[in-house]
């Protein structure tokens, strides 16, 4: 594929995790506000909280890496999650601009940290208060990364068209 293509491709990355991030959230709203309502918070309802986190990040972190592979981060693998999560908020000069700021990086590493524990989680039991801190946490993440994906966006967009002139 050409450069132009790749980066292409990741436009539709970056377009893909807009149409997930908003049905993932408004899925954990309902679940929050209606079923935890109704049924109470049961374990199924904590699996299903956890479970609805656990792939929100996992949307951010498939944009983060296949920018990384766009723009040739290298990524060590013994630590790439908390490494890729960190380099984003780095700008390489004549490479890519910083993709997440201080105050998002914080919040996505908490959620990555979450996600991390519940792979490795077997009890099914969930603290409650965690759970909603989270959920509050990725409605406030949410429309940041919406918009700095965007401002990456259209930076993307920019790499293309100057590919283009050439």
């Amino acid at each position: 594929m050409s450069r132009i293509a790749d980066l292409r491709e990741l436009l539709g990355e970056i377009d893909r995790f807009e149409d997930a991030s908003r049905r993932l959230l408004s899925a954990l709203d309902h679940l929050m506000t209606k079923d935890v309502a109704t049924i109470g918070r049961t374990t199924t309802t904590g699996v299903a909280a956890a479970g609805l986190l656990e792939n929100f990040y996992t949307a951010v972190e498939t944009v983060l890496v296949r920018i990384a592979q766009s723009f040739g981060n290298n990524l060590r693998p013994e630590r790439w999650h908390s490494d890729l999560l960190q380099r984003m908020t780095v700008g390489v000069p004549g490479v890519r601009p910083a993709v997440l700021s201080e105050r998002l990086y914080s919040y996505l590493d908490e959620l990555m940290r979450f996600r991390r524990f519940k792979r490795y989680y077997y009890h099914l039991e969930y603290d409650w208060t965690r759970l909603e801190h989270l959920t509050e946490l990725a409605q406030r993440a949410a429309p940041m990364v919406t918009g700095e994906f965007s401002t990456f966006r259209s930076y993307v967009q920019s790499v293309i068209a100057e590919l283009e002139r050439r």
